[in-house]
């Protein structure tokens, strides 16, 4: 498979040369890359780009062995202890200061990615044990992709998550998209506060005013 096969439509807005370079580095590292290198653009997989309607921008992989998916935030289905910034995300999206039914709350996050929710990182990558290790490596490829992306759709909802997040402000035209911040979640989870539970909605209100339906966080029965 090409490079250009495997990233199929997101080849008009990632820089395939760029994705190509950093693959040939990382592969050649004496390191241990946080995800696999198989997972790095696995959040490209699980949404298509005509589907695309929210972008969470995060900060970095979890480095820990074999945690980190590829999505941004996600764990995998088998985890049963959350990794605390997941936890927190999941406690906002729920809400528990309100009644629900039963709730089903997927970890892999991949439901959202098929609802049109890409779940990146500001640095696709990270060594073991080294949070920030390849945040100036993913630089150029997360600029280029925004800055194309930008151009080539828009009335998407950029939710720029932490500090490191939203130094790439500049490079998403806010004219006709929508940008929204907010602390990172592991902000949240190192002062033990609630994240705001009002974010999904905002997010939801924006999307329905643009197309007529929202996304759907988490199933209730």
């Amino acid at each position: 498979m090409t490079i250009q096969e495997y990233f199929g439509d997101w080849s008009k807005v990632v820089d395939l040369n760029e994705a190509d370079r950093i693959m040939k580095k990382l592969s050649a590292s004496n390191y241990t890359i946080c995800p696999k290198l198989n997972d790095v653009f696995k959040a490209f997989l699980k949404c298509p780009l005509n589907h695309l309607r929210v972008v969470i921008l995060g900060m970095d992989p979890y480095p820990q062995k074999g945690v980190a998916t590829g999505i941004a935030f996600a764990n995998s289905n088998n985890t049963q202890i959350l990794s605390p910034s997941l936890e927190v995300l999941r406690e906002s999206v729920i809400d528990y200061t309100i009644p629900h039914r039963r709730v089903i709350f997927e970890p892999d996050l991949e439901k959202w990615e098929e609802q049109g929710v890409l779940l990146l990182n500001s640095a696709l990558t990270c060594e073991l044990g080294r949070v920030g290790s390849h945040t100036l490596l993913w630089r150029p490829f997360i600029t280029n992709f925004l800055t194309n992306l930008s151009k080539c759709s828009s009335g998407i909802v950029y939710v720029l998550m932490g500090s490191q997040a939203q130094t790439l402000e500049p490079y998403i035209n806010s004219h006709f998209n929508h940008v929204i911040r907010i602390r990172h979640p592991s902000y949240y989870a190192r002062t033990k506060t609630k994240m705001p539970s009002d974010i999904w909605s905002q997010i939801n209100n924006i999307l329905i005013g643009l197309n007529g339906y929202g996304i759907e966080w988490y199933k209730e029965y």
